[in-house]
Parts: structure tokens; C-alpha cells; sequence
């Protein structure tokens, strides 16, 4: 069952970040999911760092390296977000790897996200079929909606499966490569998202990978549901690394920059 949270989202133009927990320092979780909340975003993906993130690129894997070097663990994560819908109110998923979360252990990583209030978990390298034998049961009992990627290369009758199983929202590559590339224009890419507008599917279609500037976005929801910006906001985040650990001026630098960087796309254009 999907949570109210998600059933409010906009029908279009559904206005994704990506930030990764601690980082730019360990303690900047809870400060960053506020302040993107407040900034208008309309849902966040939150992830959880793995020594080798293989689906993104150079941006987001140093953001992994440095949130680790930082102290970020899967324990430390769950206690620093324990209060998130005391402050939050837009939907959050967890985004990372399966290793991580099974050493943790599969079921008690569920629980704790679902404690925690957290509405979804998008696990690109989770096989769809462990997912159906395996983990899906454990999704149900904590509430729990799954995410399942999709490429240019997946099957019509495999996105009509994803689609069966009532996602949070279907995560559409909008390239094979890795997160943080640039995007260029695409008759390609444009056929891909026209092919997936004309499949009558149930879930919303929300793309990733590459999605960097307004005019990017507004490219890719011609045809979709939504985008996700990821290494372009973990850029701006870099900026605030290093700063002074003052309470106050830290809490201003963080607030300054998701806001210029959100009111970009949140402006018409």
C-alpha cells in the first residue's frame, strides 16, 4: 500500500533531488532533507553510501567516499533520521546497494527505514525476480513500496511486470551510462520516453541519470511524470564542505545554497 504521502504527488513535473547522508559532513543529514523540504522539492532520494557504487558516476562516488570517511553507516543513518516526519513531509526513499543492506540484515533494514517513516527503497542492482520470491513480502509487511529502473533496452512485457507490482514509480534511465553525464538532445532518447507514454501504464514515470539544469528537465518530462537531479545538487553541496561548524552559520550556508539551487527549477521558464 502506498503512503498518503505518496499518493499526493503531482500528477506532472514531479521535482526529484538526490543527496547522499552525510554528506558534505556526517552531521548535514537531517539539516539537508529539512531544507530541500522547504525548498519545495516534491521527493527525495536519500543514499545510503557504499564503498563501490557502480550505477553512478565520479560526483556521486565521491560523495560515498568522503560520507563514509565522514563516519556514515547504516546505524548512524537510521538514529540521525529517526525524527525525519517531525520536520519532513515529502515522500523519502533510501537509494543504494544490496550488500549493505543485507549485512545490516534485509528485514531489520526495512523495518528501521519504515520506522524512520521512510516511504519507498530503490535497490538498482536487487534482481526483479529476488525481489518477487524473495523480498517482497518484507515490503508489504512494513509498508514499504518498491522502485524498479528501466532502460531503453527492457522489455515491454518486463516494464508491464514492474508496473504490475504497483511501485512508488517506475526510475526511467535516461541513458545506459552512469549518473552525472550530460545530457544532449536525443531522437533516440525522446523515442524511449514516447514508447513508455504509450504503454497505458499504471505507475508514474520519474527519469534519472543526466538531469542537471532546468531546461534539461523540462526536456525530459515532455513525456514523463518527473525528473531526478542528483550530481548537479551534490555539486552545490561540495560548496558548503570545509565551511565553519558554527551552528548558525552552518545552518545559513546549507540553507542558502539548496535554496538558490531548488528556485531554479521551481521558477518557470
Amino acid at each position: 500500500m502506498k503512503s498518503k504521502r505518496l499518493l499526493n504527488l503531482p500528477d506532472r513535473s514531479i521535482f526529484s533531488i538526490f543527496c547522499t547522508a552525510g554528506f558534505p559532513r556526517l552531521g548535514d543529514t537531517e539539516e539537508v532533507l529539512y531544507r530541500l523540504a522547504t525548498a519545495g522539492v516534491d521527493m527525495i532520494e536519500l543514499g545510503f553510501p557504499f564503498s563501490d557504487p557502480v550505477a553512478d558516476g565520479p560526483t556521486i562516488q565521491d560523495s560515498n567516499q568522503r560520507a563514509i570517511a565522514n563516519g556514515m553507516s547504516l546505524p548512524v543513518l537510521f538514529a540521525q533520521i529517526a525524527d525525519l516526519r517531525s520536520s519532513v513531509d515529502v515522500p523519502v526513499f533510501l537509494m543504494g546497494y544490496l550488500n549493505p543492506a543485507e549485512q545490516y540484515g534485509f528485514e531489520k533494514f526495512v523495518r528501521d527505514a519504515a520506522r524512520c517513516g521512510i516511504d519507498g527503497l530503490i535497490i538498482p542492482d536487487m534482481p526483479f525476480e529476488e525481489y518477487q520470491e524473495r523480498y517482497k513480502p518484507l515490503y508489504k509487511e512494513y509498508d514499504i513500496s518498491p522502485v524498479f529502473l528501466v532502460t531503453s533496452r527492457t522489455e515491454d512485457q518486463r516494464i508491464r511486470a514492474f508496473d504490475a507490482e504497483q511501485p512508488a514509480f517506475l526510475y526511467i534511465l535516461s541513458s545506459d551510462a552512469v549518473t552525472g553525464g550530460a545530457l544532449t538532445d536525443s531522437q533516440e532518447r525522446e523515442d524511449f520516453f514516447v514508447r513508455l507514454s504509450r504503454m497505458g501504464l499504471q505507475s508514474k514515470m520519474v527519469v534519472g541519470f543526466g538531469v542537471g539544469d532546468p531546461d534539461t528537465f523540462k526536456a525530459v518530462t515532455k513525456h514523463t511524470h518527473g525528473a531526478i537531479v542528483g550530481s548537479a545538487f551534490v555539486k552545490a553541496l561540495q560548496s558548503i564542505e570545509g565551511r565553519d561548524d558554527d551552528l548558525k552559520r552552518s545552518d545559513f550556508a546549507t540553507s542558502s545554497v539548496i535554496e538558490t539551487f531548488v528556485k531554479q527549477f521551481k521558477e518557470p521558464t
